[in-house]
């Protein structure tokens, strides 16, 4: 019993000691300045700022404590700073809150914690020292300095033994300073530099593309992004307008992308190029593809297909599929693997190989889209463009094109661009041109060139030094060669008349100066009378302003040597010095301005029978007198002006040159004009009242129930007017004079009545009919309507001419018809009649149809027309345009 006891007594003794030593491990020691026991020595204060310690490690700093020993936890303010010295924690706060018995930590206000290169700072911090696990919440940022992470979030929790990170809620994660990833619930696995999310992220790289995904996982060690359904949008200039950008779009299922070495491996691909790449907004280009994968240099699409065509619920116009789509980013090509051409999904052409420049390409040395044709004078043909990029200014493009006939044409185009100059020139040879006026093969060919050079003048605003060349070894060149598969910006607009010269184009703030040499040849005249060349020419102009006068003062001098006809030889300076007034205003509404013109004329004349070889001087004059006094009538829904009109003219001197020969014309659009028979070394003769009267009645396109004062303000200054303008004007001279053109009428006393009607009275019609009306008012020398009627879809234009009596004989009508069948679909027709001759020139009739990447036609022509090689003719043929690839045309027809 007693042995039992003793037992007993020593296993008590054992368990107070173990209970003791448990209870002294678990209690926080105090060192502070100034201490306050209260509740019996259970509630301890301390001021002044000091330390809390535990026996397992843990160091405590702050200004104040406040320790309660039965519940054992403690409450530090003020620069609280928390050690964990086993587990090298620090921990920063404004106030914490330790849960001693169950090792919790709480901080609140502007919290910090530091571990192992890890800067985390928060709101508030939860730490659970047993778990080793760090949750934040608030304004929450973690610096990883040794890995180059930081991260973003409203809630974080740091497991320390693990080094796994995880937010909730949206996070930004920023790593290596160059990639940032927008998500949420976002898991980083420090130990091994992973990032990953299962929610929908954005992801910027750094180089201006975004990273759209349902869900990622990225490799911070390699670089490496998994994702799926990814979405790359990448900002590129816009080709349309350079100051502003447009997105490019890369579509994949899932994918892996090195951010390293720019790599990447995916499937279901789907690129979508900028719209404006190829300069039509209409135009979606994309690349699609079962997969694909590529680097820096490449990028490969397998099972692909690419078409520039407008996005809609039906199958694009046309499309290319192929086996295997290369886009070579270093030579800036797309290279195509067994490609199909497929309309509307109608496989029409199969390719074993070819490529196209990429879309980003402005100028890449390589084969354009080959061009077919179709013509009477020449025949079936195909042309093979070559492009060859010189320099960062020049390139060259090599067009040969193969006839079917034993015939081709080497067309070459060369082009330099520099900040201070221009230049273009476009030369050919053609072998084995047989003219249909001598049935003989002949070489023949071109020369065009055009040259702008700045010359930077300091004093001049502008100062241009230009020189064109034009040439062709046949006459009907141009005629015959002028469709678009031979087309360059240096070709004339002329088919007719050859221009080559040199000309200098000054413009300063005071004056306006040009000068130039020229050389014209007319091929339609014989090979002596076909060129003229003006050596040189120039023109001066100068205005002052008279304030004094009350008006402006206008100096004008031109003159050339124009030798034509091989010898005759007419040198000129022309000097006009011109005085208007500014317009007086009466009380009563009339205007009134007048004007002086005086003209010196120097002229030296060799080999011309109608002159004499002896200098010339000649001096003219001109005063004009002229007042209107505009009459207006306005109401709630109509406005009416009529206008009176009087101009007084004489020619002191009268000594016109004579311009009886000429066919100057005068019309109601003209007749008030200073100069209106079109002379620059004369003056007209005599003395003539001209009195016209102008009538317009406007309307407001929308009549509406307006009861305010302002309705005429607020509908006929910012509406389209309905309007009806009528005008009527004659020349009236105190006697005849011989050297007026008589095809004016205005050489007579009594000139023709001039008369115009323009209606705009219709949203469905518009008029405009002009007529000369002989003197006896018995018969109309002249009748000109062009009628434009409009609706819907259906437009056509009728252009009327007729000309009697002195005007000449003619009597042309035209119509052009076009009818819009829907977006797509259009018919054209026109038509031109001579009445004089009872001739039809030409039938053209035309279906159309039309897509933002596809123009399909099927015209047919018929012509009258002859002129050496050119003979009537009567032709159908089919032209397809598929952009930016090829155009084609077909002939399926020929008379």
């Amino acid at each position: 019993m007693k042995n039992s006891f003793n037992i007993y007594f020593l296993n008590l003794i054992f368990c107070l000691i173990f209970i003791f030593n448990v209870n002294a491990e678990d209690q926080i020691n105090l060192d502070v300045t100034e201490m306050i026991i209260t509740e019996g020595g259970n509630r301890v204060k301390g001021y002044n700022n000091g330390k809390a310690t535990t026996n397992d490690g843990i160091i405590i700093t702050a200004e104040t404590f406040d320790y309660n020993k039965i519940t054992n936890i403690l409450d530090a303010k003020g620069d609280v700073e928390i050690f964990d010295t086993n587990k090298d924690l620090r921990i920063y706060a404004d106030k914490i809150i330790y849960f001693k018995d169950k090792e919790k930590i709480f901080s609140y206000g502007d919290s910090k914690a530091i571990d192992d290169g890890i800067i985390l700072e928060s709101d508030n911090f939860e730490y659970f020292k047993k778990l080793d696990i760090l949750n934040a919440n608030g304004d929450v940022k973690i610096n990883d300095t040794i890995k180059n992470h930081i991260l973003f979030s409203e809630d974080v929790t740091y497991l320390r033994n693990l080094e796994k990170i995880f937010s909730k809620g949206k996070t930004e994660v920023r790593i290596d300073s160059k990639y940032t990833f927008y998500s949420k619930d976002v898991t980083l696995l420090r130990n091994v530099s992973e990032l990953n999310s299962k929610n929908k992220s954005l992801i910027i790289d750094g180089i201006n593309n975004i990273y759209e995904l349902d869900e990622f996982k990225y490799y911070a060690n390699k670089k490496l992004l998994k994702g799926k359904n990814v979405t790359i949008t990448s900002k590129v200039k816009s080709k349309t307008n350079p100051t502003k950008f447009e997105n490019d779009k890369y579509n994949f299922s899932e994918g892996f992308f090195d951010f390293k070495d720019k790599s990447f491996v995916s499937k279901d691909t789907k690129i979508k190029i900028h719209k404006s790449e190829f300069e039509n907004p209409e135009n979606d280009p994309r690349l699609s593809g079962a997969s694909s994968r590529g680097d820096a240099s490449k990028t490969i699409i397998n099972k692909g297909s690419f078409t520039i065509c407008k996005i809609t619920d039906t199958c694009p116009p046309w499309r290319v599929d192929a086996e295997k789509i290369t886009h070579d980013k270093e030579k800036k090509e797309l290279i195509y693997k067994n490609a199909i051409l497929k309309l509307y999904d109608i496989p029409v052409m199969y390719f074993p190989k070819f490529f196209h420049p990429d879309p980003t390409v402005k100028r890449k040395s390589g084969f354009l889209h080959p061009q077919f044709n179709n013509s009477n004078q020449l025949g079936v043909s195909v042309q093979i463009p070559y492009f060859k990029v010189i320099s960062d200014s020049q390139d060259y493009t090599f067009k040969p094109t193969y006839f079917e006939n034993d015939k081709y044409i080497l067309q070459n185009e060369y082009r330099q661009e520099t900040k201070k100059s221009s230049l273009i020139t476009d030369f050919s040879l053609t072998k084995g041109y047989k003219s249909s006026h001598d049935q003989k093969r002949n070489s023949i060919g071109h020369l065009f060139l055009r040259y702008k050079y700045d010359l930077q003048f300091e004093d001049f605003n502008n100062s241009n030094l230009s020189v064109n060349l034009e040439k062709v070894t046949q006459d009907t060149y141009l005629k015959v060669f002028q469709n678009n598969l031979f087309w360059t910006p240096a070709m004339p607009t002329n088919n007719n008349v050859m221009s080559s010269g040199i000309s200098l184009d000054l413009d300063h703030e005071d004056f306006l100066f040009s000068s130039s040499i020229n050389i014209y040849e007319d091929l339609g005249l014989r090979s002596s009378d076909r060129y003229q060349y003006i050596l040189p020419s120039y023109n001066f102009s100068k205005s002052y302003l008279l304030n004094k006068l009350n008006g402006s003062l206008n100096f004008n001098s031109y003159g050339s040597n124009n030798l034509t006809q091989t010898d005759r030889l007419v040198s000129s300076v022309i000097n006009d010095v011109n005085y208007n007034s500014i317009d007086y205003i009466s009380d009563f509404g009339s205007k009134f301005n007048y004007g002086i013109y005086l003209k010196n004329s120097n002229y030296i004349r060799k080999n011309d029978p109608n002159y004499k070889s002896s200098p010339k001087l000649d001096v003219a004059n001109l005063l004009e007198v002229s007042a209107s006094m505009p009459l207006s009538k306005t109401s709630k829904n109509l406005y009416e002006v009529i206008t009176p009109r009087i101009s007084l003219r004489a020619n002191p001197i009268n000594n016109m040159k004579d311009n009886s020969g000429s066919s100057n014309q005068v019309s109601a659009g003209n007749v008030f004009n200073i100069n209106r028979l079109g002379l620059s070394d004369t003056f007209e003769a005599g003395k003539s009242i001209t009195l016209g009267l102008d009538y317009r009645i406007e309307l407001p396109s929308k009549i509406k129930n307006v009861q305010s004062d302002d309705f005429l303000e607020n509908n006929f200054n910012e509406q389209i007017q309905k309007s009806l303008e009528f005008k009527l004007a004659t020349v009236l001279r105190d006697e005849e004079e011989n050297f007026i053109s008589s095809t004016s009428t205005i050489n007579r006393t009594n000139s023709n009545l001039f008369g115009s009607v323009i209606s705009n009275l219709s949203e469905n019609l518009s008029l405009t009919y002009d007529f000369s009306l002989d003197n006896d008012m018995s018969s109309f020398d002249s009748n000109s309507i062009n009628a434009i009627f409009s609706i819907n879809n259906f437009v056509t234009t009728f252009n009327f001419t007729e000309q009697n009596a002195e005007l000449g004989e003619s009597n042309v009508i035209t119509n052009e018809t076009e009818y819009k069948i829907d977006n797509n679909n259009y018919l054209v027709f026109n038509t031109r009649r001579n009445r004089e001759i009872d001739l039809t020139e030409y039938y053209n009739l035309s279906y159309e149809y039309k897509t933002d990447c596809l123009t399909a036609a099927l015209k047919y022509n018929k012509t009258f027309y002859e002129d050496r090689d050119l003979k009537p003719n009567e032709d159908l043929f089919f032209t397809l345009t598929i952009i930016p690839l090829t155009t084609y045309e077909k002939k399926l027809y020929n008379k």
